[in-house]
């Protein structure tokens, strides 16, 4: 059975200034594709905390870890970056992700990406960008140390239209296969 840790990531959910409602939906959804949800941890917008919980997640035997939150433009959006360190791989900006923005803006009539959506579309080297029909955050997917890890946006609307596309396929897979 496939085992799960999910990492809630905002220092704005450390302070109460707004709940996780997150995990406890995503813990819901993979029980029903029969995983098992190990841990759940939250945590600031610190570069090392980040590091090390996922660190320690690895070594009490996460198959996958979904992480919220941190991909955002503002500069304590820093996921990105701390796991392409943690990983020793350098980011780059996803063409992909920047030809998605591309569409969507121009069918609101703009023709331009901010710098803001700039920052977003930039990702770990060894990473994969899902992008998101129906907002602005992806999904990230890479795996590290054997693990797989699906690294999610903050908000609840993105992270509910990610998971069906990217994590329940690849959670059902995994069941499916330990089946066999």
């Amino acid at each position: 059975m496939p085992l799960v840790e999910i990492l809630s990531i905002g220092t704005e959910l450390i302070l109460g200034r707004i709940a996780d409602t997150n995990a406890h939906w995503l813990a819901q959804q993979i029980e029903l594709v029969g995983s098992c949800v190990r841990q759940v941890t939250t945590m600031g917008d610190d570069p090392d905390e980040i590091t090390i919980v996922i660190h320690e997640a690895i070594e009490r035997g996460a198959t996958h870890i979904i992480t919220t939150g941190g991909l955002g433009p503002t500069p304590d959006d820093r996921t990105v970056d701390t796991v392409a360190a943690m990983a020793g791989c350098g980011t780059v900006t996803d063409e992909g992700l920047i030809a998605h923005f591309l569409q969507r803006l121009r069918r609101s009539g703009q023709n331009k990406i901010s710098d803001h959506m700039r920052k977003v579309a930039i990702i770990p080297e060894i990473a994969t960008a899902g992008p998101n029909a129906n907002g602005w955050g992806h999904c990230l997917i890479m795996t590290y140390r054997g693990v797989e890890l699906f690294i999610l946006p903050g908000p609840p609307r993105e992270v509910r239209a990610l998971y069906p596309v990217y994590i329940e396929p690849a959670l059902r897979e995994a069941v499916i296969s330990q089946v066999r």
